[in-house]
C-alpha cells in the first residue's frame, strides 16, 4: 500500500483542490483530459533541508524515467562549509546537496540570504519552464519570476492559508493538530506564502510520530502532488484559488527555552508531546549538576514507558520526578515524572559535549541508580541540591495507578530506540 493512501485522511489516492472551498476532486478523473503538452518540463528547484529532499527525490524519479514529466533538474542550495586547511574537505552540505551530487544534477550555490536577494539563473545554463521553491525559507526577487514561462511554485507543508511562514509542522504540533498537510500554490514573492493555492492534502499524524518523520511525509505525498500539479498544469493554473483571508494564520518562532524540561509540572506523556514538536530542531533539556559544575543535559532520543514494562526501580515512587534510574545492559535511563509516569531516555548529552547513549552515560556519570537526578533550574554552586518541592496540594500516585503488568492502560510503544538516519 502506497505511503499517499496509508496516510492521507480520508482519502484514496492524489487529489486537488478545484475552485469550490469545500470540493475536492479526483486527479485520475483530470487524467482522461489532455495533459501538458510541454510534456517534458525544465524544473529549477530552490531547496534545503530533509523535508524537500523527499521532494528531490520524487522529481528525479520523474526524470529517471522514460515517461517522466521532468526532462531536466537543477538545484539552488546553500553553499557547503569546507575546513580551514589545504584539503578544503566538506565539513557541512544540505542533504539536498548530497542527493544531486549523487544523482550528477548541476547545482547552484548561495551563500546567505543577502546574496540570495541579488541571485541570477547561470549565464550558461538558463533556460527552464518553471520553478520550484520548498523548505528554502530565502526570499527570491521578484525579477526573477519572469524568467520562467510557467511561473514559480511553492510545495508548503501545511494547508494554507492555516500557519503561514517557517516550520509549519512544529508549530501544529505544539498546539496538538492531529492532521496537517501540503499545498502546492504560486510562490508568494512578499514571502507570507499567499499565493493561489493550485493543490493541496491533509495528513493525519501518527500518535509517536515524531517532526522529522511528519516532514519526510509531508515531503514525498507533495512531491507526487507536484508531479500531478505539472501533469496539468495548465488546467491548475487556471483553477488556481485565492486563499481565505479570514482563515490565515502565522507562525511562530520558538527559541531554545521551550525545550526546558519542568520536573514540578511536566508528566512524561506531556514531555514527550513537546519532544515529537521539536525533534531534530531544538533539543528537549534538563539541568545536571556535577559537584559544583551546572551544565545543561540535551535529551535527544526518548519515549513514554509502556504501563506494563516493570520499573528498573520497584519503589520509584518514592524519588523525586527528574530522578535517574539504570540497570546494566539496560539500553535506556528510566526517569519518574510528577503524574507516577515514566521516561525511557536512550541518547542525551552535555551541552557542548558528545551525544552519549544511555549505556555510556551511566559509565560517565552515574554510579548509584537513583542517587542523582535532573533539574528544573540551576542552583547555587557551593549550596546543597534543595530537596524537590512537590505542588501545592499534590498526592503522590499508588503504584497500582501507574504500573500495569496486564496491559490495560494505553501503550506507548517504545518504536524509536535509534536515532533516525
Amino acid at each position: 500500500m502506497s505511503l499517499l493512501s496509508r496516510r492521507v485522511v480520508q482519502i484514496r489516492g492524489p487529489w486537488m483542490l478545484t475552485r469550490s472551498n469545500h470540493t475536492l476532486v479526483n486527479v485520475r478523473m483530470l487524467q482522461a483530459r489532455d495533459k501538458n503538452p510541454n510534456k517534458h518540463m525544465r524544473v529549477l528547484l530552490f531547496a534545503k533541508d530533509a523535508y524537500s529532499l523527499e521532494i528531490l527525490k520524487v522529481l528525479t524519479t520523474s526524470y529517471d524515467s522514460d515517461d517522466g514529466i521532468v526532462k531536466r533538474i537543477r538545484l539552488v542550495c546553500p553553499t557547503p562549509s569546507y575546513s580551514n586547511d589545504r584539503r578544503k574537505r566538506i565539513i557541512w552540505q544540505s542533504p539536498v546537496n548530497e542527493h544531486a551530487d549523487h544523482m550528477a544534477l548541476p547545482v547552484s550555490h548561495v551563500g546567505n540570504r543577502h546574496e540570495m536577494s541579488r541571485w541570477d539563473l547561470p549565464a550558461t545554463d538558463n533556460q527552464y519552464d518553471i520553478a520550484v521553491v520548498a523548505g528554502f525559507d530565502w526570499k527570491l526577487p521578484a525579477e526573477l519570476s519572469k524568467k520562467f514561462p510557467l511561473g514559480i511554485l511553492s510545495v508548503h507543508p501545511s494547508l494554507l492559508p492555516r500557519f503561514r511562514g517557517v516550520d509549519p509542522v512544529m508549530n501544529a504540533m505544539m498546539v496538538k493538530d492531529s492532521v496537517v498537510g501540503v499545498t502546492v500554490c504560486k510562490y508568494d514573492h512578499k514571502g507570507d506564502d499567499g499565493g493561489d493555492i493550485l493543490a493541496q492534502l491533509p495528513y493525519e499524524i501518527s500518535k509517536n510520530y515524531r517532526r522529522e518523520e511528519v516532514l519526510r511525509d509531508l515531503g514525498y505525498i507533495g512531491g507526487n502532488l507536484l508531479i500531478k500539479c505539472l501533469d496539468h498544469i495548465k488546467d491548475v493554473l487556471e483553477s488556481a484559488k485565492k486563499q481565505d483571508t479570514d482563515l490565515v494564520s502565522y507562525t511562530r518562532e520558538f527559541d531554545e527555552k521551550v525545550g526546558k524540561i519542568n520536573w514540578e509540572k511536566m508528566t512524561a506523556h506531556e514531555i514527550f508531546e513537546r519532544y515529537r514538536a521539536l525533534q531534530g530542531k531544538i533539543p528537549m533539556y534538563s539541568i545536571w549538576r556535577m559537584k559544583t559544575i551546572m551544565s545543561k543535559v540535551f535529551i535527544y532520543d526518548m519515549y513514554v514507558a509502556d504501563p506494563s514494562i516493570p520499573p528498573l526501580q520497584h519503589n520509584f515512587l518514592k524519588y523525586p520526578p527528574g530522578s535517574l534510574f539504570y540497570k546494566r545492559k539496560v539500553q535506556y535511563l528510566e526517569v519518574p515524572c510528577i503524574d507516577g509516569s515514566r521516561l525511557h531516555i536512550t541518547r542525551l548529552g552535555r551541552e557542548n559535549r558528545t551525544i552519549m547513549t544511555a549505556l555510556q552515560f551511566v559509565n560517565g556519570y552515574l554510579r548509584v541508580s537513583g542517587a542523582l537526578r535532573m533539574l528544573t533550574n540551576p542552583v547555587q554552586p557551593k549550596v546543597l541540591t534543595p530537596p524537590f518541592v512537590y505542588p501545592e496540594g499534590y498526592v503522590k500516585p499508588a503504584l497500582n495507578d501507574v504500573y500495569k503488568p496486564d496491559g490495560s492502560d494505553e501503550v506507548y510503544a517504545p518504536k524509536y530506540l535509534v536515532p533516525l538516519e
